[in-house]
């Protein structure tokens, strides 16, 4: 199957027209902020926000771009897996924010190619992901090196993208360098790894 790119091409056409800026995680309580919603059933909603030059494009040809990216992957699949809310100009046209919904973390990963798990940890286990044992909580504490074994049933989110992470659900552990506005939404733009865990307190 092909991989369609939305989330790329549309970084990649801004960038055609100037240098781009990404504003995930830029100024706390900022509206500016790309994040990626994931619910209880693994539905996840995504908001990407980037600098916008409304001399070299136009929100209807950058909207007409999204959704045919949209339809491309949709079509390998009986029902639709993706879609596409709006895009839209704020700021008075300074930031192009795209809005869409995906059926499952899978679906997220496949379409803009970057790595996002949602699932048990021991669902994590069997699609080959290990549970990092550098984990900490809010105190800085360490996670026990056997908390995967003695909670298969508690769920982690393990991604590669940077945007904020709102969980369904509280998160009680997260890779170093990861920041917690409130109880479900983390902040990932401080971190180094590649690869970052939220371990969840259901």
């Amino acid at each position: 199957m092909g991989k369609s790119i939305t989330k790329k091409t549309l970084v990649q056409a801004l960038a055609m027209a100037m240098a781009l800026l990404t504003m995930t995680g830029c100024g706390s309580g900022s509206t500016e902020v790309s994040s990626v919603t994931i619910d209880k059933d693994g539905h996840i909603s995504n908001v990407i926000y980037e600098t916008f030059d409304k001399e070299y494009y136009s929100l209807e040809e950058l909207s007409d771009m999204a959704s045919k990216e949209v339809s491309e992957y949709n079509s390998e699949y009986i029902s639709p897996k993706i879609s596409l809310d709006k895009v839209e100009a704020v700021d008075d046209g300074a930031f192009v924010k795209l809005s869409m919904n995906y059926d499952s973390a899978s679906d997220f990963s496949n379409f803009n190619d970057e790595s996002l798990f949602y699932g048990t940890l021991e669902e994590a286990e069997a699609a080959g992901y290990r549970m990092s044992g550098e984990l900490i909580d809010s105190n800085g504490v360490k996670i026990e090196s056997s908390f995967a074994q003695d909670h298969p049933d508690r769920h982690i989110i393990i991604t590669t993208d940077k945007s904020n992470i709102i969980a369904p659900f509280n998160i009680e552990y997260t890779s170093k360098g990861v920041t917690l506005l409130g109880k479900k939404e983390a902040v990932l733009e401080g971190t180094t790894a590649d690869s970052i865990q939220l371990l969840l307190s259901k």
